[in-house]
């Protein structure tokens, strides 16, 4: 069942759902990852991803440890879901 009640809906965020669904991941590791690549995106300004190179990754993800002081899963998650993007949704090494 298909839902969009609350997702946040748009071409690229759709081709995100598309790369989740073909990497056969659940529908909660979907819904995670999204929401870590839409925080990302917002953080460097709704600037689009693929100009956001491993400098501003690592950027935000220090930025989670030392701004928002978040646990090191947390912060391991929000680099899955990066690395993710970067790879499957965005073909960047």
């Amino acid at each position: 069942m298909e839902s969009s009640s609350s997702d946040d809906s748009s071409p690229f965020l759709d081709r995100v759902r598309t790369a989740c669904r073909r990497t056969v991941y659940t529908h909660q590791t979907e819904k995670t990852y999204r929401r870590w690549i839409v925080r990302y995106v917002k953080h460097h300004g709704t600037e689009h991803p693929c100009a956001l190179g491993k400098e501003k990754v690592r950027d935000y993800l220090s930025r989670l440890a030392t701004g928002r002081n978040v646990a090191a899963a947390t912060q391991n998650q929000a680099l899955n879901a990066l690395l993710f993007l970067h790879r499957d949704v965005l073909g960047a090494e």
